[in-house]
């Protein structure tokens, strides 16, 4: 125990040529996609609760199980009646395996936490739980918005993950009328077109319209 095995290396590289060419398909069988999210007010704060699936492909779990990391990036937007951007909100989730003590870990803002399996993985991706917004003080009670959801799942080395996480952090802490760049795009920047971009799932989805006012929670979070 505690000895490397030769033959690793090789094995590490068959595996990722069988990835580069297998057909990016998700681990249900189904395309990735949001299924919907959940907008209520709560302690005076919008909340949503956004609900994907499919977010690990066959070819991104395969380079996870190899003891590569896999990173999920999101971006969630919210639009003001006039189409301007009210809000945006970015973060990323680290996918990781240990492959000596066989752990898998989804390591996020709030820290990590141990997962049975790939598809227990999946699933902790799949759901953004408890998502504050902005202060509902903040919003027309009477006037129509929409929530925009980004994700980006790809396998990244350490540097590339680097890279991204540090395009992030700068673009969260940037003004709310900065010029919109979505996911698809910001990985292209940061990359340069490659670091990773072959496996990439993309999602991109646009709620429907609702109100502040009609929103769960909404008369305990006015004044």
């Amino acid at each position: 125990m505690g000895r490397a095995c030769p033959g690793i290396p090789v094995l590490l590289l068959l595996i990722a040529a069988l990835a580069m060419a297998a057909p990016a398909r998700a681990q249900d069988g189904g395309q990735p996609r949001v299924l919907g999210a959940e907008l209520a007010v709560r302690d005076g704060w919008l909340v949503a609760q956004i609900r994907l699936s499919g977010l690990i492909d066959q070819r991104t779990a395969s380079t996870i199980d190899s003891g590569l990391p896999g990173i999920c990036a999101y971006e969630v937007v919210l639009r003001g009646p006039d189409g301007g951007v009210r809000e945006r909100l970015t973060w990323t989730v680290r996918l990781e395996h240990d492959i000596w003590e066989d752990r898998y870990l989804v390591r996020g803002p709030d820290g990590a936490r141990e997962v049975a399996s790939i598809a227990a993985m999946d699933s902790a991706a799949a759901h953004v739980a408890d998502l504050r917004i902005l202060p509902v003080a903040e919003l027309r009670p009477e006037r129509e918005y929409r929530l925009e959801v980004s994700v980006e799942v790809l396998p990244l080395g350490a540097e590339a993950e680097d890279r991204l996480t540090r395009y992030l952090s700068r673009r969260g802490g940037g003004s709310r009328e900065e010029l919109d760049v979505d996911l698809g795009s910001l990985f292209s920047r940061v990359f340069g077109g490659g670091g990773g971009g072959g496996g990439r799932t993309s999602i991109a989805w646009t709620g429907p319209g609702f109100r502040p006012r009609a929103l769960d929670g909404a008369a305990e979070g006015s004044s």
